[in-house]
């Protein structure tokens, strides 16, 4: 698939021009219409979801994925990973959508890293979600993480820049499915109606959006220069920068 782990293998994340033109059939469309919907739609009816109540898995692999994030020094990407797995947790109650919280957390953790903070060992990648992913993928062996998770984590972190996934789709994991969700929620404030205003207040207390959007424009502007030819380049002037702009989440 388009931007998927294999994917990256065999691109390093550079779009050919059929893939670009697979990308705003596939993606840009689709996500643009939720974009739409999202400014037309409204918050979710209360539940009895609580931020307070979430239990975090407490495992060494979190702990050193967190770890990871910290050393990016990047405040901004640091909260903006904790919302989004707290809005996946509310997107998977709504759904109804079963997930394993360890695979997801470490996806949310780890997915921006190499936007936040690249490193030279992988001056290669020619997308921030592949370098993110090889980051996640070491994490994970240094573990002996079980391969099928240590997958999903990386396609999860590789196709969350897609903005749109198939949900009916069954090849693709509800983890996977989460982040892209959660981060797309959290940048450009698609599927509102899923996240109750009362969660998103209480989220946003606890984790911040500070400057988030100036900030977070600045580094896909950085992300843009390193990476002509990936997926944020191509993305950014066919609407993903202007809907980052007026996402009022």
């Amino acid at each position: 698939m388009l931007g998927d782990r294999e994917w990256m293998n065999l691109t390093q994340g550079k779009l050919s021009f059929l893939e670009k033109l697979q990308l705003i059939q596939k993606v840009m469309l689709p996500a643009s219409l939720n974009f739409i919907h999202a400014k037309m739609g409204t918050y979710a009816q209360d539940s009895d979801l609580v931020l307070k109540n979430i239990q975090i898995p407490d495992t060494a692999l979190i702990k050193d994925a967190l770890f990871e994030l910290e050393t990016t020094e990047s405040k901004i990407i640091f909260q903006h990973s904790w919302r989004c797995y707290f809005w996946g947790v509310a997107i998977a109650k709504y759904k109804k959508w079963q997930f394993d919280e360890e695979v997801f957390l470490v996806s949310s953790l780890m997915h921006d890293v190499g936007l936040a903070k690249s490193q030279a060992e992988f001056s290669y990648c020619q997308c921030f979600t592949f370098e993110s992913a090889l980051r996640a993928e070491q994490l994970c062996q240094q573990h002996d993480f079980p391969q099928d998770k240590t997958q999903r984590i990386a396609d999860a972190i590789c196709l969350h820049m897609n903005g749109h996934l198939n949900e009916n789709d069954h090849n693709i994991s509800k983890e996977i499915l989460l982040l892209q969700q959660a981060t797309a929620y959290d940048v450009v404030g698609t599927q509102q109606n899923l996240i109750s205003e009362k969660f998103y207040l209480d989220v946003l207390n606890h984790y911040p959006k500070d400057n988030f959007k100036v900030s977070f424009k600045e580094l896909i502007q950085q992300e843009i220069k390193r990476h002509p030819y990936g997926r944020t380049a191509f993305l950014s002037p066919l609407g993903l920068k202007l809907m980052i702009h007026l996402n009022n989440k």
